[in-house]
């Protein structure tokens, strides 16, 4: 399991903003439940499994 700080969380919350985009749609594009990308981005929770950090991960460093 992988700790998820405040910095990773935050980095989430600014892209979702930027493109505008639901729950919904960041599950459908990185592979993930809307749930868990809601509980994630709404602190709900701390921690996550390697590979959904590591999908999310890379969904952040698309545009870089």
């Amino acid at each position: 399991m992988k700790v998820l700080s405040k910095t990773f969380i935050d980095a989430l919350i600014v892209k979702k903003a930027r493109k505008h985009l639901e729950y919904k749609q960041i599950g459908e594009i990185v592979g993930l439940s809307q749930v868990t990308v809601a509980k994630i981005i709404n602190g709900k929770t701390r921690t996550a499994q390697e590979r959904t950090f590591d999908k999310l991960n890379d969904w952040l460093l698309e545009d870089m």
